[in-house]
């Protein structure tokens, strides 16, 4: 493998005048300039400028975290909220309230609020008592940052200790209260809020606010809290004189009790479950079954399982319907149920229709998703079986690649050796050398380094690989042969040629947290500008973070 990296043509570095001993301060210098060399007009570039015109005065670290920041559905007062985090309050603050819209004012300020409340209780009161007096001018806006306001005053409220206020602010409207409640509540948990969630989800008696709560408690994975909320989630169940919800949310509230260990409340919750089908088409059947047929496996209705999966018409269909009640037996150790399904799910696969375009699709979709969940349960040959029917040699290779993964994801590493070796074997004959490196991928996550040198000095001989696959294979050889240190991802890097723009990033991100100077480095190898500036500035952070 080595003789077959030396051969691979070598990149040339782009200096960056901080790469020997980076600092915080010289980095973002450098993202600085570097963002100078994009067209004016563009998006990163002004990105940068306000990080570094608003921000970097007060707050490197601030300032290179907003460089970093890619948020999709910003806020109107998004850039203020950045001031006031840098420490500029008082700039944030007369920014906000020099806005035109109302929204964007009063979201501004608030912001500015919330980011007081620890430094400047008295300020922070101040502000929110202004923004609490134009609330009524913003209450019949629909929009959803107008909605926001109201709750994000009440958790101002909240960290000033007034609850009265808070309330006023978030009560009445629904599971929206309690959805507010318990942002407050993780951000002030013991100041008795998700308790007024509790008594909120009562007070509606709706299925999805207990839900809400229920997911809560089973995120937080604290066991005495999951018993305790599944049994109040029950007693309210218990007090439901009529369930007029979506079969969804119903569904969602079983499901969660289940998981919390409560399921008398979850097998009266789905009782109904036949009238839920009633006039719908096969999609909408298919839609409730396969969220349905879980909870029912749970709750051990076997001939619910088999009645529901039968009102799917469509062979691809019933047969994804109890695949996923085979998961559900598996999961509760009820080998022979898992078995039965899982054979009639490939059966109703395999029955499904071909021939057309959509007809193909969903058979071999179906093939797929059978593949798929029989890894997950750590039936590794059953998923070959199962992929090595779909009706295309590509897809196939594919299908395989998608069992080593899933077997691996899912703590079934162990019994993932014949699908690597098919996979292997699939991609060599093909000539696939992304699929190949896939294996090899695997073989190292396994612990079979041997394997992995074999797989990829193939690779390295079948073609010249581009894109993620290139990092992958660098990556894959400094684990390997660089003893891990970070200096020599350098010397591969350049041997292997790697110059994709996206395996650069993929590279950085592996090396920042042990060695900055050396990310620096291979940042410097970066061709796209915006990239470079994105690196440059995540080093930059890991660095802030590492001195603190």
């Amino acid at each position: 493998m080595a003789a077959s990296m030396l051969c691979l043509s070598s990149s040339a570095a782009i200096p960056i005048d901080c790469a020997t001993a980076p600092s915080v301060k010289c980095l973002a210098t450098e993202a600085f300039l570097l963002a100078k060399k994009l067209p004016a007009g563009d998006g990163n570039r002004a990105h940068v400028e306000f990080a570094e015109q608003e921000l970097a005065d007060t707050n490197l670290e601030v300032a290179l975290d907003y460089v970093t920041s890619d948020n999709p559905d910003p806020s109107p007062w998004e850039a203020i909220e950045w001031i006031a985090r840098a420490g500029r309050f008082g700039d944030a603050l007369e920014t906000a309230r020099q806005r035109r819209s109302t929204v964007e004012r009063l979201g501004g300020m608030i912001v500015v609020a919330a980011l007081l409340v620890e430094k400047d209780a008295a300020q922070a009161r101040e502000i929110v008592e202004d923004v609490e007096r134009e609330l009524p001018s913003i209450a019949g806006d629909s929009d959803e940052a107008s909605q926001a306001i109201p709750a994000l005053a009440a958790k101002v409220w909240a960290g000033l200790g007034q609850s009265d206020r808070t309330l006023r602010l978030v009560g009445g409207h629904g599971a929206s209260t309690v959805d507010w409640l318990l942002v407050i509540a993780n951000t002030y948990p013991a100041a008795g809020w998700r308790e007024e969630a509790w008594r909120e989800a009562e007070r509606l008696n709706e299925p999805f606010p207990l839900q809400q709560l229920l997911s809560d408690a089973l995120t937080r994975g604290d066991q005495a809290e999951i018993s305790r909320a599944g049994q109040r989630a029950a007693r309210a169940v218990d007090r439901m004189t009529s369930i007029d919800a979506q079969p969804s949310e119903v569904i969602a509230l079983a499901r969660a009790l289940l998981a919390a260990g409560s399921p008398q409340p979850a097998a009266r919750l789905v009782e109904p479950w036949p009238q839920w089908l009633d006039g719908k088409d096969d999609t909408a059947r298919f839609n409730v079954v396969s969220e349905l047929i879980t909870v029912l496996a749970g709750l051990a209705r076997d001939r619910d399982v088999e009645t529901a999966a039968a009102a799917v018409s469509t062979p691809a269909r019933r047969s994804q319907c109890l695949s996923k009640a085979a998961d559900e037996y598996s999961r509760r150790g009820r080998r022979d149920l898992v078995e039965k399904r899982d054979a009639e799910a490939m059966m109703l696969a395999m029955s499904s229709p071909t021939g057309d375009t959509k007809p193909q699709w969903e058979h071999n979709e179906a093939l797929i998703n059978l593949a798929l969940a029989r890894a997950g349960r750590g039936d590794v040959d059953g998923a070959i079986a199962a992929a090595t029917k779909v009706r295309d040699d590509a897809k196939v290779r594919e299908t395989i690649s998608y069992v080593v993964k899933r077997a691996i994801d899912t703590g079934h590493g162990a019994a993932a050796a014949p699908a690597i070796e098919a996979l292997e074997q699939r991609a060599g004959t093909a000539q696939d050398a992304p699929l190949l490196l896939a294996a090899a991928n695997a073989r190292y996550m396994t612990g079979d380094e041997d394997r992995t040198r074999d797989d990829l000095a193939q690779v390295l001989t079948m073609a010249r690989l581009t894109g993620n696959d290139a990092g992958l294979a660098a990556e894959l050889a400094w684990r390997l042969d660089g003893s891990g240190t970070p200096a020599s991802m350098i010397t591969i890097v350049d041997k292997f040629g790697v110059t994709d723009p996206g395996a650069i990033d993929h590279l950085v991100e592996i090396i920042r947290p042990l060695s900055p100077a050396v990310a620096v480095q291979l940042a410097g190898r970066q061709v796209e500008v915006w990239r470079q500036i994105d690196e440059l500035a995540n080093i930059g952070v890991q660095l802030a973070a590492d001195t603190k």
